[in-house]
């Protein structure tokens, strides 16, 4: 039986069938690669869509946002420099509280830390 097999093996049919498997395995996996990749682009097109859909402001919203210039008089500062000016001097000005740059770690006793509590007890 196995000087059967020995000899099929060398026959050049063989081979021929060893490669159409090779070759159909090997097509398999690249169309189903391009078919899944051609599945997730879809989906992510679908969902860009959805999202430009969503992102996009509304003619009403942005006539709605627009507020009208306020007549300034000659010589005055708006409001909106004024706050402006404000926030930035707040902010250089108030950026970290004093302190002494001194460390107190005081230790207090809790269960934590008590040696009664401990899980060796040493018998002597």
């Amino acid at each position: 039986m196995l000087d059967l097999t020995l000899l099929a093996a060398h026959e050049p049919w063989v081979y021929t069938k060893g490669w159409i498997v090779t070759v159909a395995g090997f097509l398999i996996v690249v169309i189903a690669l391009f078919i899944l990749s051609s599945i997730f682009r879809g989906v992510a097109a679908y969902f860009k869509k959805q999202d430009a859909k969503k992102a996009a402001p509304k003619v009403e919203q942005v006539k709605a946002v627009e507020k009208p210039v306020a007549q300034v008089a000659e010589g005055e500062i708006p409001n909106e420099v004024l706050t402006a000016i404000g926030m930035a001097l707040y902010l250089s000005t108030n950026l970290h509280d004093e302190e002494s740059n001194v460390i107190t770690i005081e230790r207090r006793a809790t269960s934590w830390n008590d040696k009664n509590y401990g899980v060796r007890h040493w018998k002597r």
